[in-house]
C-alpha cells in the first residue's frame, strides 16, 4: 500500500503542495481512517490536487469535498464523482448551508486563508459537522505568528492563542470556578463575531500541536472526563492507599481565592490595557523631552 508521500511523489494531476512534516504526520494520524468509507472536507484547495491525492489515499472514501473562495476553482473538473467542489467563502451563511447539506465529516482540514479570523470562525462553524471520533486539522499555523495574518508571538487573539485556550477547555472540570467555557473566549467573540454558545466544547477529546499543525479529536463527552481513580496491585511499601482512594471521583477544590485563577479581567485584556498605558507613558515622555 502506497504511503501519502509515495502518492505525492507519483502524482501528475492537478497541483498540490504540502510541507514535508505534514505528510509525515498525516501518515500516522490518518491511518485509522484509510480503509473506511470516510467523508472528508478540505477548506482551501487552491489548484485542487489535494482532493485527487486524498481520494487515492482514502480509496474507500464516500466523499471528498473541497471548498475555496477563488472563483477560478469553477474550472476544476474531476473524473470521480466522489470529488466535488464548492466555490465560495466557507464562513458565509450560504456556503455553510451547502457544506452542511453534505452531512458530517470524518476529517476536516482547514487550509484556507490562514488568518486568525477565518480559522476561529471555521472552527466555530464546522466543529459540529465533525463526527464523533473525527479529526479536525488546521494547517499553516506558522502564519499565526505573522502580522499579516492577524498574528504575533504575544498577540492575545491570534489563532494560536485561540487553540491554546482549547487546551483549557479539555481540562474544564478542574477550573474550580463557576465560569462557562465561553467566558474564556469572550475576546474572540467580540473581535471576530464568532458564536460559541452552542459549540460542543465538551466533545473535544484531545489537542495536539506539531510544527505549523494542530490536530483536534472529537469524542463523546463522557469519554473526555478524567473518570474514577483506578488502583492496581497489592504491595504498598511506600504509601498505603486510603480506602476512599479506590474508585475515587476527583473533586477540584474551589479556586475563588487563587489570584492566578479568579481574575476580574481576562489576561489578554490586562495585556492590552498595559500596552495602552505604556503607549501613553511613551507619548508623555516624548512631550517632556521636546519641551
Amino acid at each position: 500500500m502506497k504511503s501519502l508521500k509515495d502518492i505525492y511523489a507519483a502524482h501528475v494531476g492537478k497541483v498540490s503542495d504540502k510541507w514535508t512534516i505534514y505528510l509525515d504526520e498525516y501518515e500516522e494520524k490518518f491511518a485509522n481512517y484509510r480503509d473506511i468509507p470516510i467523508n472528508m472536507l478540505e477548506i482551501g484547495i487552491q489548484n485542487g490536487g489535494s482532493l485527487e491525492i486524498y481520494l487515492e489515499y482514502f480509496s474507500n472514501a464516500k466523499k471528498i469535498l473541497g471548498c475555496d473562495i477563488n472563483l477560478n476553482c469553477h474550472k476544476l473538473q474531476y473524473l470521480s464523482e466522489k470529488i466535488s467542489v464548492i466555490v465560495g467563502d466557507a464562513n458565509s451563511k450560504h456556503v455553510r448551508e451547502i457544506i452542511k447539506a453534505h452531512g458530517d465529516f470524518d476529517i476536516i482540514i482547514d487550509d484556507g486563508s490562514h488568518t486568525s479570523f477565518d480559522i476561529v470562525n471555521n472552527f466555530c462553524n464546522y466543529l459540529d459537522s465533525l463526527k464523533l471520533g473525527g479529526l479536525y486539522v488546521i494547517e499553516d499555523l506558522h502564519c499565526s505568528y505573522w502580522d499579516g495574518f492577524d498574528g504575533g508571538l504575544f498577540h492575545p487573539i491570534s489563532s494560536i492563542s485561540f487553540l491554546k485556550k482549547l487546551v483549557d477547555m479539555v481540562n474544564y472540570e478542574h477550573w474550580g470556578l463557576p465560569l462557562s467555557r465561553e467566558y474564556l473566549l469572550a475576546n474572540f467573540s467580540a473581535n471576530f463575531g464568532a458564536s460559541f454558545d452552542k459549540l460542543p466544547f465538551s466533545m473535544i477529546h484531545s489537542i495536539e500541536f506539531v510544527n505549523s499543525l494542530c490536530f483536534i479529536r472529537k469524542a463523546d463527552s463522557v469519554k473526555n472526563e478524567v473518570g474514577p481513580r483506578i488502583i492496581a496491585g497489592y504491595e504498598s511499601l511506600v504509601e498505603v492507599p486510603h480506602p476512599e482512594a479506590y474508585d475515587q471521583i476527583i473533586h477540584s477544590p474551589s479556586q475563588q481565592e487563587n489570584f492566578y485563577a479568579n481574575r476580574i479581567y481576562l489576561p489578554e485584556n490586562e495585556l492590552v490595557e498595559c500596552y495602552k498605558e505604556i503607549q501613553r507613558l511613551q507619548a508623555r515622555i516624548k512631550v517632556l523631552e521636546e519641551a
